[in-house]
């Protein structure tokens, strides 16, 4: 018999309580889950809320030979179940399986199939409707697939680890350590995605991550670097960036581009890691907290010292409308004045 909803909030709220990151509570709640569910290889991800893309994932071992291949099927966006589509759907749970004799996929006959993978579920983690992480089980043997009352199980767990995981976010975007400061970082690699050259600071960054994933594979590009050039191999931009918060560390930004020579680009890439700014911080903070586009004018014009009346004049509203806007503002933010306002979504960052 498989645990209740209320077993798993009580382990899940248990293990967010006793570790300040993400990751110990990710390792838990897969032992937990190892106990209710058979399955022979998983991997759960922290993703950006904004971009969906990885900023740091738990791997079983036997995946890390085909995790690469994996992430450009995911970015291709030519096969079923993608991460992406179930988010923007509102999918909690997909079964590889139920698509077998109905609609091929190449993730499975190219990647899982030849490595003896039977089926595969992924499910969103998500929480006020947006998506902090990825889950993905596997099986192997022949015909071994996952059971519909797994399904409901794993379910369950969307919301659940989803309203964690997003806890774990925003306490990983408070957290900051200026001693660990260090200057632009530059990593360059070739389209398989295998280390050439780097600076001191580059370095300095892939040990960061390395040790914010516990990596043991040091040979290893860590899973946020794999995943904006897997993005950048396979989609027509020419660069690509993403916004990386570590947690009680610091809070990057991380940029992959094609190197060109001649006017021609190569198969080279370039990853530039920088120290998120001040105002990089701000954009990306109001995207997290979901400020739509007024409030985010608002908190614009509160930033430049703007007053009540001022704003009311400036965006043509009421006084009453602004007080409305910056109640809302405060809530979602955490915040009750102006001033903690400002600290928090700029000035501390500064």
């Amino acid at each position: 018999m498989l645990y209740s909803r209320d077993y798993w909030t009580e382990k899940s709220n248990h293990f967010w309580n006793m570790y300040n990151d993400s990751y110990l509570y990710r390792e838990q709640m897969i032992l937990c889950l190892q106990k209710q569910i058979s399955f022979d290889a998983y991997c759960c991800t922290v993703v950006n809320p904004i971009t969906l893309t990885t900023v740091g994932a738990i791997t079983e071992a036997s995946l890390e030979a085909i995790h690469q291949d994996i992430l450009i099927s995911e970015y291709l966006r030519d096969d079923v179940h993608l991460y992406r589509d179930l988010v923007g759907n509102n999918i909690k749970s997909a079964r590889l399986s139920d698509t077998f004799s109905k609609q091929k996929s190449k993730r499975f006959t190219d990647i899982l199939k030849p490595h003896q993978f039977s089926d595969e579920i992924r499910i969103t983690l998500m929480d006020k409707g947006k998506c902090y992480g990825f889950l993905t089980l596997f099986k192997k043997g022949e015909n071994r697939h996952f059971t519909d009352q797994e399904v409901l199980l794993l379910e369950v767990l969307s919301h659940i680890m989803g309203k964690a995981l997003r806890s774990y976010f925003y306490i990983e975007l408070e957290k900051c350590s200026e001693t660990l400061y260090t200057g632009p970082g530059v990593i360059i690699i070739d389209q398989h995605l295998t280390l050439q050259l780097t600076n001191e600071a580059g370095k300095k960054y892939i040990d960061l991550l390395q040790e914010f994933e516990r990596s043991k594979n040091t040979e290893c590009l860590p899973k946020p670097f794999q995943a904006i050039c897997s993005k950048l191999l396979t989609q027509k931009e020419n660069s690509f960036s993403v916004f990386i918060p570590v947690a009680d560390k610091m809070q990057l930004v991380a940029s992959a581009s094609f190197l060109q020579s001649g006017g021609s680009y190569k198969t080279m890439i370039a990853i530039t890691i920088n120290r998120a700014s001040s105002k990089e911080m701000l954009e990306h903070l109001m995207e997290t907290y979901a400020l739509t586009a007024r409030e985010q004018q608002v908190v614009t014009a509160c930033l430049k010292g703007a007053s009540t009346k001022e704003i009311a004049t400036q965006f043509k509203i009421s006084h009453y409308t602004v007080q409305d806007h910056l109640k809302v503002i405060f809530y979602k933010v955490g915040v009750r004045t102006r001033n903690e306002l400002v600290w928090k979504l700029f000035a501390k960052h500064q």
